[in-house]
């Protein structure tokens, strides 16, 4: 009897409902709350603008004719507010049957029993298109004119519009504005999501221009029938958006200037007012277009280097002093490529030029602060103006390694790079050009660390400039006198902890200077000439400990030594090394000559014939420090190393996902070149069982040994 007048009831409340549908002389719909949002009713007006019949429409959930990732998050609001009893008014992206989607604003009407529980709700729908692509169009007008305002990049403006019609046309299209260059190519821009694959400039082909000389848009419902860059194909059908749609750009002149790409899930049945909307956004492009033209020509004159488009140095120092006249306090960066010499001998000025470019493009695009300036310093460095004197470097230090996680495209060559910083804040009392020669003095000490590395200019600096000095004048002496010795430290095999061979480490205790860091004396007698004698004695210690041990009949170990450029170029390098190993009688499969990632860019062919030669005679070769200079990896898979070592800083920061996939990557690449992977600067367990999920078997650091002496390395062995 309960349930027979709860039907009633629900019936009665249904009849009143649909009145009130009827009564709004709106398009409706009801659907049953308890249900899952069950249609239960629907008038013909509803079924028009929908574009459906009755029967399409009833028992569907309604939220399922709006439900895209982009509205999850508004839809599920609504949901808790009808539950709640409470009336809502939205604007959402409404779907059609066979028919592109329109904006709908929406009004939900829950109503309730008497135990307050939402049974049914009257949904009244509305098409605002027009009034919404109105809108739309005032909200980009107005973002691309306080673009202009703000002097940014031509980049800039077509990224506002290209994201804004993305974000009208949310799921359903991407868009992307192919501008005419000079050189009669189309520059290619698309929104703040990234089309991966997508070239930053295509060939002005002849279907391009058959669009630009075309008074109205050109709909394709086949892309393979039209000659298009199938870099555009493959990303519409991996989308989902089989069709095409091509709309001419002109200026003011009636010239054609470029055209619109769009790419669309269903062709639009109200084309005229498509053609309208985009003829307005055209409009928009044309003056951002115009407006670029004539700031490059007031630029090129006083501001720009001409080589890479950047800002030069008259211009930054310009702003600058303006800046700091003004009150503001800041820092300045000068930013460097450790490897930008090597690329102009091999690639040519030009492609030093492109490389810094494209560095400059990075950053950009990875800028965090709007404050930043960035010009072109020297042929070989970049300079950057921050007004944000508490500035996090950390940050800025994130941003280099983000912009160097890929490979810059030069003269057709993928190169991997590091980048050296040097950094001096500027205030009332330090003047811009004594922050200019800090900055420039910080970032030569940068140039002598390994990788991608930040210096801040302190007074400390100066001191280790002049210890440097005094250490240059103690060199020649030290090498004369024997006074380099060796520390050893051992590689492990990861699964078992034994050790599996040894690096030899060079270590300097002058009688006067104390103890010297390698990082300070190998680069001082590098600039000098006299690594290659340091790196023989290295190698004569190691051999003769390995006679020793060969004559008591102990247990003899594989010793990696490092051989510096200078020394692996070397004209007799293969044959006095192997003089010396003779000499001691050693075989050897006992050594291994690590060598840096770019040994072979200096010289590939000679590199190439050494360490076959080397190979030839049974010694071992490894890279030393891999991912943190100019890899080539067209030469790395030419050169026949034994082993890949891994640097420290990438097994430091295994834990970040991105970094994880570079260890992954190298791990894999030693793999399939059929080299062994080394760890370098293992400090915990779980860096371990990492390394070895990865495939990783042999690594190196304070977690098993620490650098020793001899004598302590002789008794680990001996137990």
């Amino acid at each position: 009897m309960v349930t027979k007048m709860m039907f009633i009831e629900n019936e009665m409340l249904l009849n009143t409902i649909r009145r009130l549908g009827d009564n709004s002389r709106e398009s409706y719909v009801i659907f049953d709350v308890t249900n899952n949002h069950c249609i239960l009713e629907c008038n013909d007006s509803f079924c028009t603008l929908t574009n459906s019949t009755r029967s399409q429409i009833i028992n569907n959930d309604y939220f399922s004719l709006m439900s895209n990732e982009e509205q999850m998050t508004t839809i599920e609001t609504i949901k808790q507010k009808i539950h709640s009893g409470v009336m809502v008014q939205a604007k959402l992206h409404h779907s059609c049957f066979d028919k592109p989607p329109f904006w709908a604003e929406i009004q939900a009407l829950p109503f309730q029993n008497n135990k307050n529980e939402t049974l049914f709700v009257l949904v009244l729908v509305k098409d605002v298109t027009y009034y919404h692509t109105e809108e739309f169009l005032m909200r980009l007008e107005k973002a691309m004119y306080e673009a202009i305002e703000k002097d940014n990049s031509f980049d800039i403006t077509m990224s506002i519009i290209c994201s804004g019609l993305d974000e009208f046309f949310m799921p359903n299209i991407s868009s992307m504005v192919l501008v005419k260059t000079e050189a009669d190519q189309l520059q290619i821009f698309n929104g703040n999501d990234k089309i991966k694959g997508l070239p930053e400039r295509c060939e002005n082909n002849e279907f391009f221009k058959k669009v630009m000389q075309s008074e109205t848009s050109i709909l394709v419902k086949n892309l393979d029938e039209i000659d298009i860059p199938i870099e555009h194909k493959i990303f519409a059908i991996s989308s989902k958006k089989p069709f095409g749609w091509f709309v001419p750009i002109y200026n003011q002149q009636h010239q054609a200037i470029g055209l619109f790409a769009i790419f669309l899930r269903q062709h639009s049945s109200d084309r005229k007012f498509f053609e309208n909307m985009f003829r307005k956004i055209g409009a928009l492009v044309a003056l951002a277009y115009s407006y670029a033209k004539t700031q490059q020509k007031i630029w090129d004159l006083a501001y720009i280097d001409i080589t890479t488009g950047l800002p030069n140095r008259h211009s930054f120092l310009n702003k600058v002093e303006k800046e700091r006249e003004c009150g503001e306090k800041g820092n300045i960066k000068i930013l460097k490529p450790s490897e930008f010499h090597q690329i102009v001998e091999l690639y040519g000025r030009e492609a030093g030029d492109e490389l810094l470019r494209q560095i400059a493009k990075r950053l950009n695009e990875e800028k965090n602060e709007h404050n930043e300036y960035i010009a072109r310093f020297t042929s070989s460095s970049l300079i950057i103006s921050n007004t944000t004197s508490d500035e996090v470097f950390l940050n800025y230090e994130r941003r280099l390694k983000e912009i160097i996680r890929q490979p810059f495209i030069v003269g057709g060559k993928q190169i991997y790079i590091t980048l050296k910083t040097g950094i001096a804040l500027y205030n009332d009392e330090i003047k811009i050009a004594d922050a200019v020669r800090f900055a420039d003095n910080a970032v030569s000490f940068a140039a002598n660390k390994p990788g991608t590395y930040v210096e801040i200019f302190t007074q400390e600096r100066n001191d280790v400039l002049e210890q440097q000095m005094a250490m240059l004048n103690h060199l020649a002496q030290a090498i004369k006198n024997k006074e380099i010795s060796v520390n050893l430290q051992p590689k492990v095999d990861l699964r078992t902890g034994e050790i599996q061979s040894i690096e030899a480490l060079a270590r300097w205790i002058s009688p006067k200077l104390g103890f010297v860091s390698p990082a300070v004396f190998i680069p001082v007698a590098e600039s000098a000439g006299k690594v290659r004698e340091i790196d023989i004695q290295i190698l004569e210690i190691v051999l003769s400990w390995l006679a020793e041990r060969k004559r008591l009949g102990k247990k003899l170990v594989k010793v990696a030594v490092n051989i510096s450029p200078d020394h692996f170029y070397y004209a007799n390098f293969v044959q006095d090394t192997l003089e010396l190993v003779q000499k001691y009688d050693i075989d050897p499969r006992y050594i291994i000559l690590e060598v840096t990632e770019n040994i072979g860019l200096v010289d590939f062919q000679t590199a190439f014939s050494i360490i076959q030669e080397l190979k030839g005679y049974g010694f071992k070769t490894s890279v030393d420090d891999f991912g943190t200079g100019f890899s080539s990896l067209s030469y790395l898979q030419r050169l026949p190393f034994t082993e890949l070592k891994i640097d420290r800083s990438f097994i430091n920061a295994i834990n970040d996902a991105a970094t994880l996939a570079i260890v992954r990557s190298i791990i894999q690449l030693a793999l399939n070149l059929g080299m062994t992977s080394v760890a370098e600067g293992i400090e915990n367990k779980e860096q371990v069982e990492i390394l070895l999920a990865l495939g990783c078997t042999v690594g190196q650091g304070y977690f098993y040994y620490k650098p020793m002496a001899i004598e302590q390395l002789d008794a680990i062995l001996d137990e």
